[in-house]
């Protein structure tokens, strides 16, 4: 049987969480040879987020799901809760790791053709907003001209075998960040994502795109710094000269 492991950092979802699981574990009802374990890294949220999963934790568990809540002890970025989750999760036997965000602004119905895709051997997988089928109809038009124009930039810096650099919802096989040395990373916040991709893109051996609708969020607050669009613009090409690292 497939193991997925679904990786989620959480900081304040309290009022997402609930909904995104149970949403994940009717994906689990239509995928039951696919052995689903959500992994929540929560960093020390005040709003009791870890708490409410641990608790609710028991009424999801299924033939072939489990949750479960790794508390982070101190609050760095996005970054640093997915290599503290990862480092913790890559000995446990998984077959592949789904990123996520927690704010239902990812659809988990998406998550099926994750899993075709791994179930076809492929070892990167990401979700587009920029291809057919993808789009982002929240969005006021300098959002979406901000968005594009940077991936645009990525792609033309680092490859354009890549529509999306600074989505977060991916899928890499566990033999393939075993390859990219996740640990190794010193980007912090959204900068991580783009250099884990160009690491993946440096070393996969097969690449897929599937198409997304990118919702807002419609509970809480955004997480993502004002000033992470300059960062990334400088962060880009300095990727390109170190290779990802």
């Amino acid at each position: 049987m497939l193991r997925l492991a679904v990786v989620i950092p959480t900081y304040n979802e309290v009022t997402n969480v609930q909904n995104l699981i149970d949403a994940i574990a009717e994906v689990s009802v239509v995928n039951s040879d696919t052995d689903i374990t959500v992994v929540v890294i929560d960093d020390s949220s005040p709003d009791g987020t870890a708490a409410l999963v641990e608790s609710l934790a028991p009424g999801w568990k299924s033939d072939n799901l489990t949750v479960r809540v790794i508390n982070k002890p101190t609050k760095n970025g996005l970054g640093a809760a997915y290599i503290y989750g990862f480092s913790q999760l890559q000995d446990e036997g998984f077959d592949y790791f789904l990123q996520m965000d927690a704010d239902l602004s990812h659809d988990p119905r998406y998550i099926t053709g994750f899993i075709h895709q791994a179930k076809a051997g492929v070892d990167f997988v990401v979700a587009s907003r920029y291809i057919p089928g993808g789009g982002t109809p929240d969005w006021t038009w300098n959002r979406r001209f901000l968005s594009r124009g940077g991936n645009f930039y990525a792609r033309m810096v680092l490859s354009r075998r890549v529509s999306d650099y600074t989505g977060g919802f991916n899928m890499y096989s566990a033999a393939l960040l075993k390859r990219i040395d996740v640990q190794s990373i010193t980007a912090t916040g959204y900068g991580f994502l783009l250099v884990l991709k160009y690491r993946a893109l440096l070393t996969a051996t097969s690449l897929a795109e599937l198409p997304i609708v990118f919702l807002d969020r419609t509970h809480g607050t955004s997480k993502i710094p004002r000033n992470t669009l300059l960062a990334n613009f400088v962060l880009v090409p300095q990727i390109k000269l170190r290779r990802g690292r």
